[in-house]
């Protein structure tokens, strides 16, 4: 009797245990794969297709274009770190770059906020030094480029530090801030 109920139990938990396992067929890509113009190359870590995307070891992706690629053992989690490690692009902003200096500075780049108005606070460390909004030509879904021309006064600006703008829209459904994404304009 007790063999007839384990048997019984056993056959009850392997189909619960197959249905948490996935399966996905990955097949080796047959065409090359550029990042910054340079082809990557391993017969290790190959290129891998499943369903039309390609998939290739981020931390060879990483080490083409300079960036750091970490485990974080205590988060649990891989990190890429590009750069300064400050964000250049989110939901609503990309292709961000800003020309200038002493008080007069241009930012350009592409957008695609709520109702084609974008917003921005230009700080000096943690001072407001000026704040307004944008006009685009078209609100989302499309990405509208801009050229947001600020000036500040020479006597507004830092002796040291950092002057700094953020770009966000405002949320309609709360009027918060969303889609932040800090510039620096110039470090003084």
């Amino acid at each position: 009797m007790a063999g007839l109920l384990a048997g019984c139990l056993l056959m009850l938990a392997v189909p619960t245990f197959a249905v948490t396992v996935k399966q996905y067929l990955l097949v080796e890509a047959g065409y090359p794969v550029y990042v910054n113009g340079q082809e990557y190359t391993s017969g290790e870590q190959p290129i891998l297709n499943y369903q039309g995307n390609t998939y290739v070891p981020m931390r060879s992706v990483g080490d083409i274009l300079g960036a750091d690629v970490q485990w974080n053992s205590e988060l649990n989690r891989s990190e890429i770190t590009y750069g300064d490690g400050i964000p250049h692009a989110n939901n609503a902003f990309r292709h961000l770059q800003t020309t200038g200096s002493n008080g007069r500075y241009t930012v350009t780049g592409e957008a695609r906020v709520f109702e084609a108005v974008m917003n921005y606070v230009v700080f000096a460390g943690s001072d407001v030094v000026t704040e307004g909004n944008y006009m685009l030509n078209e609100g989302a879904p499309a990405w509208s480029t801009f050229s947001l021309d600020i000036v500040i006064p020479v006597d507004q600006l830092p002796a040291d530090g950092t002057l700094q703008i953020e770009l966000f829209e405002y949320s309609a459904k709360d009027g918060s801030r969303i889609n932040v994404i800090p510039v620096v304009l110039e470090t003084f």
